[in-house]
């Protein structure tokens, strides 16, 4: 019995880190990476059986790709809207304050609230906050950066939505490399499961 309780938790643990790989992506912060690292740690786990080295390998390159490829995406964006280079890091730590400010301020509140609605309000409740404090952290911090670097308002708006779009389009480009890496997984992990009985 209490193995079957372990068995289960450890499978809910998984799936969790998965699915925060995506949200981390997301955010801009490596989640293809902590995806990886999950991975891994099921294969060994498992004797390396039910997720082969050649699968990490190749979910290794993926996460290698998505991360190396996730400044030239968002400095892209800067550029595009008029920023400097400087603005792109600025936008990563604005994200990064404004995601862990909202899940430390509004997660706790909003998934109380979302309790009401069942899982799926709490699941909304803790997942929403961190990701709109980033949004807004990430904007705020790049218009706020251009703005105090001489450009005018409309010049720093401009710039502040580029490097906010370049950003936003990294972290979504990553977290789908990231729901490939899952489902690369997954299949996986239902393809070299034992036969039943």
């Amino acid at each position: 019995m209490l193995i079957t309780i372990l068995i289960i938790l450890g499978y809910v643990v998984f799936a969790v880190v998965l699915v925060a790989g995506v949200l981390a992506a997301i955010m801009g912060l490596p989640g293809t990476t902590l995806i990886l690292i999950d991975a891994v740690v099921y294969s060994a786990i498992t004797g390396w059986d039910r997720l082969p080295w050649w699968v990490l390998l190749i979910l290794g390159i993926m996460a290698l790709i998505a991360e190396s490829s996730d400044s030239l995406v968002a400095a892209l964006g800067t550029k595009a809207g008029g920023g400097s280079s400087k603005t792109s890091a600025v936008v990563v730590v604005g994200t990064i304050i404004g995601a862990v400010l909202g899940g430390a301020v509004l997660s706790p509140i909003l998934a109380l609230l979302g309790l009401a609605g069942g899982p799926i309000g709490f699941v909304v409740g803790v997942i929403l906050p961190p990701l709109g404090g980033g949004v807004a952290g990430g904007f705020v911090s790049a218009y706020y950066y251009e703005k105090h670097s001489g450009k005018t308002h409309n010049e720093a708006l401009r710039a502040g939505w580029g490097a906010f779009l370049g950003r936003m389009g990294a972290g979504l480009m990553k977290a789908l490399v990231g729901c490939v890496m899952i489902a690369i997984v997954i299949y996986t992990i239902i393809a070299t499961a034992p036969p039943a009985g």
